[in-house]
C-alpha cells in the first residue's frame, strides 16, 4: 500500500512539473506600441478622507485600474475623446456628472489627480487634470500601482 501511495504521489508530481514547463514555453509576452497611444498618469493623494478605500479609474465605462492612497498608476489608451471617471468598489457605475470628457492625442502625456469631496449625505469622487509641474513632485514620493 505504501508503494502504491508513493508511486501515485511521484506520478502526480511529475505531471505537475511537466505541465509547468510546457506552459512556460507557451507564454509569450505581448508588446504594445505605446508610440501610437496616449500615456495617462493618475495620482491619488486624498489624505485621510477615504484613505482606506481603493478608488477605481473608469475610462469609457471600462474599469482600468485600482489606485490606492498615496499611489499612482500609468496606462496607455488610444487617441480620441474619452470619458474619464473615478468610483469606489461599491458603486457599479460612476456618476456621469462627475466625468471628465477629454480628447487625448498619440504620443502625449496626461496627468490626472483623483479627488474626494465630502458632501452632506454623499461624497463626490472625481478626476481633475493637472500639469507635470504639479505631478512631478508627487510621482517622486508616491509608489506605482500596477494596473490589473
Amino acid at each position: 500500500m505504501k508503494h502504491l501511495f508513493f508511486s501515485l504521489l511521484f506520478i502526480f508530481a511529475a505531471i505537475k512539473l511537466f505541465a509547468q514547463t510546457d506552459s512556460a514555453k507557451n507564454n509569450t509576452v505581448k508588446t504594445i506600441d505605446t508610440a501610437a497611444m496616449a500615456k495617462i498618469v493618475v495620482i491619488r493623494s486624498t489624505g485621510y478622507v477615504g484613505s482606506a478605500v481603493n478608488l477605481r479609474l473608469v475610462v469609457d465605462d471600462v474599469m482600468l485600474c485600482k489606485v490606492r492612497n498615496n499611489h499612482y498608476a500609468i496606462f496607455y489608451i488610444k487617441p480620441g475623446t474619452h470619458m474619464f471617471n473615478a468610483t469606489t468598489w461599491d458603486k457599479a457605475t460612476p456618476k456621469e456628472k462627475y466625468a471628465l470628457k477629454m480628447a487625448v492625442d498619440a504620443g502625449k502625456e496626461y496627468y490626472f489627480s483623483m479627488r474626494i469631496k465630502p458632501r452632506f449625505m454623499d461624497t463626490e469622487i472625481f478626476l481633475e487634470e493637472i500639469t507635470y509641474n504639479t505631478a512631478g513632485p508627487q510621482l517622486q514620493k508616491y509608489k506605482l500601482d500596477e494596473c490589473d
